[in-house]
């Protein structure tokens, strides 16, 4: 079973039987002003008395809080400015305006004046002050020292939040989870109750060298709660450090929850932020000034929040104190605060001592969820201290150390900074006691089997669901059952089979796969596997999905004509193995029989013979290079999701055909290379551009030339091209370019009846060529006017189709408007535009 997707399902578990308890929601939204000058007051805070809950207002003054957990009465402070607190109705909507009047404290560094001029950089001190930072930030950083070491200590925490009293007081869950109550406690951040599920922590070893630069870190010791038999803990431990990434808020860039943010000291700063000097404060005994900060829009992705300046001439970071304003488009986060402290070491330099991100997860609109909690401790530092080159020559950034996962108590004690509390320590016991209620687990494998389409029975499981029923015009109506073992039957080896009729054509197909891991564990990464696989099956020739069935019956509409199948015998045996350095080989041998079916026919090109044939017979060995640095997935069941990171992607493939190895008839080669790279582009966005060009070698039928990726379905296949026919350009030569950009939402969530939807935007541009092919061994397909359906290329023009779309509908769907730009006047050409939905990631690519 797939045991991330299991430990969501958890989640939704008990947020739905929250949702279903909701208290009643308490909205206020209101401003704040100076009495006297009656000008708006930004980063006031406005919160609950007695609940730790609130907001701050933004450059407008404005503020907007929806809880549960209203108290009687609502508090605004500010520093040199006396509080006011105003009465609540709780489970009210109701606008509450704050009038601050000024006291008269001066600060003894800076005097706080109200907002009472159009926000300028020119003549501001505090963009002055930030400028300062800015000049000196390659200084002050830490990467400015030739050599550094440290220890370092991460604590991740998952929380289900905004447990009411109302649910916690249900007679059903007091009879089966008496082990959940025991375990609810009370959020410091907002004083939402909430009750710990997970928990890892990590202590590492992290090496420095500037010249070459080097960063290194060596995991000494993994710890994480079990869900023994729902979890894949490599799977749910990459979500997490993908989720949790380090933050440098000296990059210009950050990179937070999949998306690029400008830092508030980057370059771009002073036109991204309005800054504002608040007053001067101590930390850590040093006198700082602090800087508060806010994006000059509010959709951007920037932060808002508070930097704590040393009040000197080095105009070093302190501490940071930051969130993101609710405006940004990014799905299911309701908040997020990160705080990061600084420690000065030989009087000079100040590292990151103390690191604490916490993000609230936000699955419905009355906020049923969850929190994620981070905190890293970073200590013992050595500086200037060199290590042999053994410890800096290691590709990879991450080297887990062997059996970091099998440390004792007595090293955790050594590799925590602070003891854990008695909530986390209870953590353990607490799941591993839910996996053994019936309850939770009928509900589990009820919404496992609709979600996934698979179903656990003992040590294998049913599906997948979405093929047990498909159509098309060849096979007709097509039913399909299979199955395939789990890790739980043998740890290192996977069996999975179908079976599938078409009541059209009256034909069996069928599966069977033995996979063998040289690894200890299949889901192990980097892979080291082989598979043995024989498979009498049909498919749509240019229909190439890596992670989803041809028989997935959302494929089963389709436009324009798809009577032409190709039905293939298949014996292959596939060997890969991988490196953590991101370079990896795939050995392939593939004796194939390939036969037409429907109204596709195989008829000599030879104008004396006239012949047809029944079949192509092909003996294939092939050699893929792949090499990925620093890539990042996540391991599903049977395959990986690849998400896209800043590094590019190089594919180098090379298939030799031999005639007569056992029973193949066609020599010839075939060779391609591929790159794909996404290129962050700030605050507009990002985009993926993916370059491939191939040759085939020798005289081949046209099942064995390029057969682009088309799509006749109504679905949209990302990789694929989308208003194409099968089998509509063939060509033994070609070149292709496909460029997709994510705007993320730059331009609707600035209109302003549109922001609030969080819709985002898309472009895309694919391009395909290749020159005319040579003279085929079989005659091209034709249609029933004896007309050919297949195209060559002509006059240098390339294929061209091209959309725009919206994307996040609902946080999930997305809607392409199409357009094809040449050969329109092609055969059987169905459409010219289109317009296409529930993207279908073909090749696999995870956006967060």
């Amino acid at each position: 079973m797939n045991n991330f997707l299991k430990f969501v399902l958890f989640f939704l578990w008990v947020v739905f039987s929250l949702t279903t308890n909701a208290q009643e929601l308490t909205k206020i939204k209101g401003k704040v002003i100076d009495a006297k000058s009656k000008q708006p007051m930004p980063f006031v805070n406005v919160t609950f008395i007695g609940a730790n809950i609130g907001a701050t207002t933004d450059f407008d003054g404005n503020y907007y809080i929806e809880t549960q957990w209203a108290t009687s009465k609502l508090l605004a402070s500010f520093v040199g400015y006396k509080v006011d607190t105003l009465k609540v109705q709780k489970g009210k909507t109701q606008t509450l305006n704050f009038s601050l009047q000024e006291t008269s404290i001066t600060m003894q560094e800076v005097t706080i004046v109200g907002e009472k001029t159009k926000y300028k950089n020119k003549s501001n001190p505090a963009v002055d002050l930030i400028k300062e930072v800015i000049e000196r930030k390659d200084k002050n950083r830490k990467e400015s020292m030739e050599f550094y070491e440290y220890n370092k200590y991460e604590k991740i925490e998952i929380d289900l939040n905004n447990i009411t009293e109302d649910f916690l007081n249900q007679g059903w869950l007091k009879k089966h989870f008496q082990v959940v109550i025991d375990n609810i406690d009370t959020s410091e951040i907002n004083g939402k109750p909430f009750l710990p599920i997970y928990l890892r922590e990590t202590a590492s070893k992290v090496y420095f060298r500037k010249k070459p630069k080097t960063d290194k870190e060596y995991r000494t010791g993994t710890r994480q709660t079990g869900f023994d038999g729902y979890i894949d803990e490599d799977g749910l431990s990459f979500v997490m450090d993908k989720l949790y990434q380090d933050v440098d808020i000296y990059d210009n860039s950050i990179y937070l929850l999949a998306h690029e943010f400008t830092s508030p000291i980057s370059i771009l700063g002073p036109t991204i932020y309005k800054y504002f000097i608040i007053d001067t404060t101590e930390v850590n005994g040093k006198s700082c000034i602090n800087l508060a900060f806010t994006p000059r829009n509010k959709a951007d992705y920037a932060f808002t929040g508070n930097l704590y300046i040393l009040n000197d001439s080095s105009f070093n970071i302190a501490k940071v104190s930051m969130s993101v304003p609710k405006q940004i488009n990014v799905n299911f986060v309701k908040d997020l605060s990160l705080e990061q402290e600084f420690t000065q070491y030989h009087d000079s330099i100040w590292m990151l001592s103390k690191d604490k991100l916490i993000i609230d997860y936000n699955i419905t609109k009355k906020g049923r969820g969850f929190f994620g909690n981070r905190t890293v401790f970073y200590n013992n530092f050595n500086f200037n201290n060199e290590q042999p080159d053994s410890i800096y020559n290691p590709i990879e950034k991450l080297i887990k150390v062997e059996d970091n996962s099998h440390q004792n108590e007595e090293f955790w004690n050594t590799a925590r900074p602070d003891t854990l509390t008695k909530n986390e320590k209870g953590v353990y016991t607490m799941i591993d006691s839910i996996q053994h209620i019936k309850a939770y687990k009928r509900f589990m494998d009820v919404a496992f089997l609709l979600i996934t389409g698979w179903h656990s029975i003992g040590k294998i499981e049913i599906g997948p669901i979405n093929t047990f029923y498909s159509f098309n015009e060849v096979e007709g109506f097509r039913l399909r059952g299979g199955f395939r073992t789990t890790p739980q039957f043998i740890e290192n080896m996977i069996f999975d089979t179908y079976v599938a009729y078409g009541f059209d054509d009256k034909e069996y197909k069928y599966f069977g796969g033995y996979t063998y891991s040289f690894n200890k564990n299949f889901l192990t990464n980097p892979k080291h596997k082989i598979t043995a696989s024989y498979q009498h099956e049909t498919n749509f020739p240019g229909q190439d999905l890596q992670f989803l069935n041809d028989d997935n019956f959302l494929l089963s509409f389709r436009r324009g004509n798809s009577k032409r199948m190709l039905f293939f015998d298949s014996y292959k045996l596939d060997y890969i193995k991988e490196s953590s350095s991101g370079f990896s080989y795939h050995l392939i041998y593939e004796n194939k029989l390939q036969r037409p079916l429907g109204i596709l026919e195989f008829v000599s090109s030879d104008t004396l013979l006239k012949q047809n044939f029944n079949n192509i017979k092909t003996d294939n060995f092939s050699v893929n290079l792949r090499f990925a640095p620093n890539e990042q997935f996540y391991q599903g069941k049977n395959f990986r999701m690849p998400i896209p990171n800043k590094y590019p992607v190089f594919q180098l493939r090379f298939t030799q055909g031999i005639n007569g190895f056992i029973n193949g008839e066609i020599n010839y080669s075939r060779l391609s290379a591929n790159v794909f790279k996404r290129f962050y582009l700030g605050l507009l966005g990002y985009s993926d551009v993916e370059l491939e060009t191939g040759k085939i070698f020798g005289k081949v039928p046209f099942p064995l030339l390029n057969l682009p990726q088309a799509n006749q379905s109504f679905f949209l296949q990302e990789t694929s091209f989308n208003l194409m026919n099968f089998m509509e350009f063939m060509s033994d030569e070609y070149a292709s370019l496909k460029i997709t950009h994510s705007f993320n939402g730059v331009i609707l969530n600035r209109i302003p009846l549109l922001k609030h939807l969080k819709l985002r935007e898309i472009a895309s541009l694919k391009l395909l060529y290749g020159p005319d092919v040579q003279k085929d061994v079989f005659l091209f397909p034709v249609n029933e006017k004896n007309e050919s359906i297949t195209y060559q290329f002509k006059d240098g023009i390339p294929y061209v189709e091209a959309s725009i779309g919206i994307s996040n509908i609902f946080k999930i769907f997305r809607i392409d408007l199409m357009q094809r730009v040449t050969y329109l006047d092609n055969q059987d050409v169905g459409s010219l535009f289109g317009v296409k939905g529930l993207a279908i990631r073909a090749k696999g690519k995870i956006d967060f």
